[in-house]
Formats: C-alpha cells, sequence, structure tokens
C-alpha cells in the first residue's frame, strides 16, 4: 500500500496527508482537533435554532477543505491556526456544556478535516447520555470515507450544495468556475455523491412535536449574484435526485467578503457581480423557480439578511 493510499482521505481532495506524522494538507489541520468557537448560535434555521431562549450548540472547527474566495467564516475557516487543540474529553464536555447551556443540537460546523477524530469522541457523548441531535454542518465536500465514519452518530445533515456543473458536463469533467470561486474543480461531483449518501443515511427532514429538528438531510445554498452558483440548473437537479418534499434552505446572506473584498480588482474581473450583495430581484426570481418545480420545504430569508447574519470571530461570540 502507497504512503499516500494510507495518508488522509475525508474529502474530495484525497490529499493522503499523514496526519499522524504531521502532514497536513490543503484544509491546515493535523493529527489533533482544533476548536475556533463554540457558541449558543440563534441564527440557524428555525428547526435547528429553535425558540428564544434556545439555540443551536454549534462548534465551530477550525480550517476546511475548501478554499472559497467569499468565505463568510473566512476568520477561522482559511487558517487551522484560528483554533485550539482539543482532546476526546474534552470535546466531549463541550458538548455536555453546551447542552447545560440550552442548546437544542449540537451543530458541527466544518467538521470534514477531523471526522476521524469526532466519530469516538460522538460515541462517547452518546453512551454518557447526551441525548440531543448530532447537526453535521459541512461544506459539502466530505469522501464516502468520511460519511461513513458519521454512518449511526450523526442524526441531521446539513451540507452546502454551493455549485451546479455547467450544463452538459459529464461526472468527473473539472469546473473551472468551481475551482476559482472555491478551490476545488470537482466540486459538483463530489458534492452530489455526498448528499445522496446523506440521505441514505439520515433520510427525510423531520421534526419533534415542538418544531425542532430531529433526523433528515436540509440542503442549504447560498445564492450568488449573476447566477454564478448556476442556482437555476441546481434546483432542478435537487428535485430530479430528491423529489419535491426535499427540505431546502435557500439564502441570500451573500456580500462581498474574504479575496473577493481584499484581492485584486483585476482577479475577479470577469465576475463583477461578486463585488456587490445579491439583489431582491435576483432572490425573487429563485424563488419563483422553487414555486415553479413545486418544492414543499423551503426555510427563505427576509431582505438585508447579509446585514444582520455577519459574524465576527474576532469576538468571543461571533453572532453577538
Amino acid at each position: 500500500m502507497s504512503r499516500r493510499a494510507r495518508g488522509c482521505a475525508l474529502c474530495g481532495r484525497r490529499c493522503g496527508a499523514a496526519r499522524s506524522r504531521g502532514e497536513k494538507g490543503f484544509c491546515g489541520a493535523g493529527d489533533e482537533v482544533l476548536v475556533a468557537q463554540a457558541v449558543i448560535h440563534p441564527g440557524e434555521e428555525p428547526p435547528l435554532s429553535g425558540p428564544p431562549p434556545g439555540g443551536s450548540g454549534a462548534i465551530f472547527f477550525a480550517g476546511c477543505c475548501l478554499g472559497c474566495v467569499f468565505c463568510q467564516n473566512h476568520q477561522i475557516s482559511q487558517s487551522a491556526e484560528a483554533g485550539r487543540p482539543m482532546s476526546e474529553g474534552e470535546l466531549v464536555d463541550l458538548m455536555f456544556g453546551l447542552r447545560d447551556r440550552g442548546a437544542v443540537n449540537i451543530n458541527l460546523v466544518s467538521p470534514t478535516p477531523y471526522a476521524l477524530k469526532l466519530a469516538p469522541a460522538l460515541s462517547r457523548a452518546r453512551n454518557r447520555g447526551l441525548g440531543l441531535p448530532i447537526v453535521y454542518n459541512s461544506g459539502g465536500y466530505d469522501s464516502p470515507e468520511a460519511l461513513a465514519l458519521m454512518d449511526g452518530l450523526v442524526d441531521v445533515y446539513l451540507p452546502d450544495a454551493k455549485i451546479a456543473p455547467p450544463e452538459g458536463a459529464g461526472p468527473g469533467d473539472p469546473d473551472g468556475r468551481s475551482q476559482r470561486l472555491l478551490g476545488a474543480g470537482d466540486y459538483p461531483w463530489v458534492n452530489r455523491a455526498a448528499l445522496r449518501e446523506m440521505h441514505r443515511q439520515a433520510g427525510t427532514f423531520t421534526t419533534d412535536g415542538y418544531g425542532l429538528a430531529v433526523r433528515g438531510l436540509l440542503v442549504r445554498h447560498l445564492v450568488l449574484p449573476d447566477d454564478l452558483a448556476r442556482t437555476t440548473l441546481l434546483l432542478p437537479w435537487l428535485k430530479e435526485a430528491f423529489g419535491t418534499g426535499v427540505h431546502l434552505s435557500v439564502m441570500n446572506q451573500y456580500f462581498p467578503s474574504h479575496l473577493v473584498r481584499t484581492g485584486p480588482n483585476e482577479q475577479f474581473r470577469d465576475w463583477p457581480g461578486l463585488g456587490r450583495p445579491l439583489s431582491d430581484r435576483e432572490y425573487d426570481e429563485v424563488i419563483r423557480q422553487m414555486t415553479g418545480l413545486g418544492f414543499e420545504n423551503a426555510f427563505i430569508q427576509e431582505p438585508g439578511a447579509f446585514e444582520v447574519l455577519r459574524p465576527d470571530f474576532g469576538k468571543p461570540d461571533a453572532f453577538n
């Protein structure tokens, strides 16, 4: 067996980094779990945050297997050094601490690079009687190996579907737009396989008698200006793959951030829409398309969401 085959294969890159020997891949993660922040998050979709004074027990991990040029969490996603190491026991204690503060679930944000370490922590927490749904909140670039580790441990999958492949592209065809925007030219194909596996494991999104999420798949999609995420192609595929009953969260909170805001102007000259927030007209067109396709379960955001949902991980609580 080759050295690469023995290394990391948790995301679509399958970089082969021997993390137990100190090697790091694109995500920047090594052999330790790095936690950037843990908060009670009131701003997730209603079934995930619940009514006040509850909230989602969000554990934000440092580092990411994607390199989105507009990342709203770039303060922690683009540098694993933004997190502090936590042992398995500390992670379990953190989950119980969030529960004791009123969290209605444990929300693992950007967990993909740490799936191998998270699996035993989740099992240990469950055996200790945690009793809260586990939410796996990822960018949707998860490998089959990562998702196999989560099978039976995760209750709710909350993946992104960031971009659709170009019209007429076949499986495995690299996508230049995905490469430039997300840092992963194979993202659409890895994402489609991941969504299908998540749905196979968790099934249809369901809530309890209080309207709180207990199980299933909820797909998130951030609408980009000028249809740069190919939303008009993504929605028909989601209908074909999962039916009109699939639960979607279609977001209008895009704003120029990270490299789009700080990089050279000429870097995105051919995509000028990245330099502005999504317009109400563009978002309304997406809602009309969803309605026309017959989707039955979609969360939508109020106008101006990008103004109130901007995290600042320089503060002790990024959302307060």
